[in-house]
């Protein structure tokens, strides 16, 4: 199928869809009429916020955020309380999925509530940073810092950025260590050559935390920051964050996680218009948990005091996710914790779905088995209430993901086998379950700050499938060791698995045929009311999640090279003749810098240059100690040209490095997107099936 064709059958169908469910409501008109004046209280309640978010089109004042809070706390109790007490269908047949769906509900409602609580109050540290660095630029400050990047089986190009970046941090008593606990020659080889102390251990017990505990030992360092083999240090990272540590009573210091590449569902659904799944998280919440002191240590792009460290025996050894437990045992001491909202640090995120699901299937089982240990949020002694509630957030989080599930396959049971998930009528649905929505879509998330509830639900499709048998698995065996797995750190051969693809495909046929069955069945005058036109609406927006987490599942044929393109737009020059030999001729082109990386750039060139067999080209960046030959791969459009970098000398691959990853200026925090965004993505994703037209399916 060619993709104009496409374009018309998406509309086609949507248009068709539309037309039907529009048929099929106006047999229910006169019981909507009816209950019209049940949607009046709640009608005000969305006019009321929608007019509070005209007055604040940003972010409302925090008064504002607890009212609007509130609110949403009053809509979700009432919605849960009609669930429970008029929709259960408790029969043999249909109950054990009815009860099933409520608690999938109740967990989702009580996750989004948490949420929203730790968003009221955000703390920004960076006015006392500005503050602090003096005391690091003027001497005034500077303890010993020990730099650890824990490594096991991740490639030397990999690795090279890293310890790059890290060297090139501006901090004179800092010594940094390559912790290899794969025990490879080369990787001593290459730590020598950038000046990199370098430590192997032959016992390899306890995966990362043991490896770090190695480390531990061997150095001695008052401040020890931790780098995964994948995450680059800025250079101002160190003269940003180091200051903190003049109040005693600080353990640690969290910094936001970062991504020089996009994974295949940013760049797939809307091509990047949407940021990273992590950046809520990060940009967001982390903030809001600073407030109470439970922030979640994340394991990279952080920094440890090394007495607190000690008191603690090391990092934790029993557990999988010794990062978020070194944080809770500090904050359970009584240590203060901290969480620094700049970007100092860029890392890789998983390059396939592959990478992704091994990821977080890896945090999910062990967070989930923290609950069952001895490290359980609940019962550590030391915490306050909001602290508990907090960190077992984390716990609920993987619950309320994996459970998810059950509603893409509700409707389905429903129209192919009658079992019905919830007993009510189309006028009940819009009091109480559209009105809820449409408050959570468009209040909720100006209040957060967070993505729409239609792109959480993309990115839930993706991992909810495989998130189950985790859940269900820990809950009967939470004691049963797990294998550590490290998350694939370079893109090699990006390819789509459709083994891990099956639920979504399997679940996206079954609702597509349960529609076209019920609509073939249900024709105007027949009298079809309730539950079947319920089911039949949350089939099809089953049909639009199936759709998005399918098309976010393929691997993007872009992102298939030997090293990743960093986005940038800054000036630079490309040149006709060597300018560093000044008796040659050259001309020189200030040009635009799209994109780079350590093998080519991307080029935007003059209008009317052009180029002939024979010369020589070279790149350069004003302020930048760096000169590259070129080999031009191609031409496009607009001036636009791909160039590769013929040969560069190691000096000039390390400068490279340097330039690509390590300046503070040449990167620009990701941004939340609006709803307007969202939707927009949502449906040019749709529209335009980008990842199936890289692979030439069309």
């Amino acid at each position: 199928m060619r993709f104009s064709s496409w374009k018309f059958f998406f509309l086609a169908l949507v248009s068709s869809f539309v037309i039907c469910d529009v048929v099929l409501l106006s047999q229910n008109l006169s019981g909507i009429v009816t209950k019209a004046s049940a949607l009046t209280p709640l009608l005000m309640v969305l006019a009321l916020g929608l007019m509070a978010r005209a007055i604040y089109p940003n972010r409302p004042p925090v008064w504002l955020k607890l009212v609007l809070s509130l609110g949403a706390a009053a809509m979700n109790g009432r919605y849960l309380w009609w669930r429970i007490t008029e929709t259960l269908v408790l029969d043999w047949y249909s109950g054990p999925l009815s009860v099933l769906l409520v608690v999938m509900e109740c967990i989702a409602v009580l996750n989004t509530l948490i949420i929203i609580s730790q968003t009221v109050n955000q703390t920004d540290h960076s006015p006392k940073a500005d503050k602090l660095s003096s005391l690091i630029c003027g001497g005034q400050y500077q303890p010993s810092v020990d730099i650890f990047i824990p490594t096991y089986d991740e490639p030397a190009s990999v690795l090279q950025r890293t310890m790059v970046g890290a060297m090139a941090m501006s901090y004179p008593k800092k010594t940094v260590w390559l912790l290899d606990d794969g025990e490879r020659p080369e990787m001593e080889t290459l730590a020598t050559e950038l000046g990199v102390r370098y430590l192997a251990r032959t016992e390899h017990s306890h995966a990362k935390a043991g490896n770090l505990n190695h480390g531990f030992k061997q150095s001695s360092g008052e401040i020890i920051i931790t780098f995964d083999a994948d995450f680059v240090p800025l250079n101002n990272f160190i003269e940003r964050a180091l200051g903190f540590f003049t109040d005693p009573q600080l353990a640690m210091i969290v910094t936001p996680q970062n991504f020089y590449n996009p994974d295949p569902p940013e760049l797939n659904l809307g091509g990047r218009i949407l940021p990273h799944e992590q950046t809520v998280f990060y940009s967001i919440l982390q903030a809001g948990r600073d407030s109470s002191n439970s922030v979640i240590c994340t394991g990279t792009s952080i920094l440890f005091r090394r007495s607190a460290i000690d008191e603690l025996g090391g990092f934790p050894t029993d557990t999988i996710v010794e990062d978020w437990v070194t944080g809770m045992s500090l904050q359970a001491k009584g240590y203060k914790t901290m969480y620094l909202n700049e970007m100092l640090s860029v890392g890789a995120a998983p390059y396939d779905l592959g990478a992704y699901l091994v990821q977080r299937i890896r945090w999910a089982e062990g967070t989930l088995k923290t609950a069952f240990s001895r490290y359980c949020p609940l019962f550590t002694p030391g915490f306050s209430l909001i602290q508990r509630i907090n960190h077992m957030s984390g716990v609920l989080y993987w619950v309320d993901q994996a459970t998810q599930s059950f509603a893409y396959v509700a409707p389905v049971l429903y129209l192919f086998f009658g079992m019905r998930a919830i007993n009510t009528n189309i006028p009940d649905i819009l009091s109480y379950w559209a009105a809820t929505y449409i408050y959570g879509m468009f209040i909720v998330s100006w209040v957060t700050g967070c993505r729409t509830i239609v792109v959480s639900f993309t990115y839930n499709i993706l991992q909810c499938f495989h998130l189950l048998p985790v859940v269900v698995k820990t809950a009967l065996f939470p004691n049963k060791r797990v294998k550590f797995k490290t998350t694939p750190k370079e893109a090699g051969e990006v390819k789509t698995d459709y083994k891990l693809m099956s639920p979504l495909l399997v679940l996206l046929f079954f609702n597509l045929l349960s529609i076209m069955v019920t609509v073939l069945q249900v024709r105007p005058g027949s009298g079809a009311m309730g539950s079947q036109i319920i089911n039949l609406l949350w089939a099809q927006f089953n049909l639009l999640i199936l759709g998005l987490g399918v098309i976010a599942s393929m691997a993007s044929g872009s992102d298939r090279r030997s090293s990743p393109r960093v986005q940038r737009a800054e000036r630079c020059y490309v040149h006709i003749g060597n300018p560093a030999q000044p008796n040659q001729s050259q001309r020189s082109y200030p040009s635009e810098l799209l994109d780079i990386s350590e093998s080519g750039a991307a080029i935007r060139l003059p209008e009317g240059i052009q180029f002939f067999p024979g010369d020589e080209l070279y790149f350069s960046v004003p302020n930048e100690d760096l000169l590259l030959q070129l080999r031009l791969k191609r031409e496009s459009r607009g001036n636009r040209i791909m160039v590769a970098f013929d040969n560069p000398s190691r000096a000039d691959e390390l400068s490279l490095i340097r330039f690509v990853y390590t300046r503070p200026h040449r990167w620009k925090r990701p941004a939340v997107a609006n709803e307007f965004q969202a939707f927009q993505a949502i449906f040019m994703s749709l529209l335009e099936m980008r990842p199936f037209r890289q692979h030439g399916m069309g």
